[in-house]
């Protein structure tokens, strides 16, 4: 019985790591996020038709900041968010869980924060996560995303901020 018992236990633990998408030979490597700047196609005059959306996320309704766009499976944590509003300022940190791959969330912010007036700034990537910087006249937006684990999906924080950079220094 206890020869079964440590046959048993070393087939699951066989298992588990040959399943398990955080094991070294089980990981990808990210591909490069593409940035919406610095096309040679552009500066030499030719124009170009842009290049469908590719990363299948879609804009959610329930945006907290109508500017401040969301995709639309993310959920909300509560606990970990804040928002103020008033007629002339905007403050907020959004922290949400979504399933959805580290380069799909981020290209979803790339191809959609041009559409309200946000400018990339600059995209990091590191530790299977990334950040991106947005800014427009007087606001300033990090988008961090986050891997929590293998089942646990990404978690997704938005911090909108007033800025006071000039737009001529950005």
């Amino acid at each position: 019985m206890n020869r079964l018992t440590l046959l048993f236990s070393i087939f699951a633990c066989v298992m588990i790591c040959v399943g398990c998408q955080s094991m070294p030979w089980q990981q990808k490597p990210m591909p490069p996020v593409e940035l919406l700047e610095d096309d040679p196609v552009e500066e030499q005059g030719i124009e170009t038709v842009a290049p469908p959306q590719t990363s299948g996320l879609q804009m959610a309704s329930n945006q907290r900041f109508r500017d401040v766009p969301l995709p639309k499976k993310a959920k909300e944590d509560r606990e970990r968010s804040y928002v103020y509003e008033s007629p002339n300022l905007q403050v907020g940190r959004m922290v949400y869980t979504i399933r959805a791959d580290v380069n799909d969330i981020a290209q979803f912010y790339i191809d959609s924060c041009p559409a309200a007036d946000w400018k990339l700034i600059n995209v990091k990537e590191a530790s299977g996560g990334a950040e991106l910087l947005f800014r427009k006249p007087g606001k300033k937006l990090e988008v961090s995303v986050i891997p929590l684990g293998p089942f646990q999906g990404k978690r997704l924080v938005l911090h909108l901020v007033p800025d006071q950079t000039t737009e001529t220094s950005f």
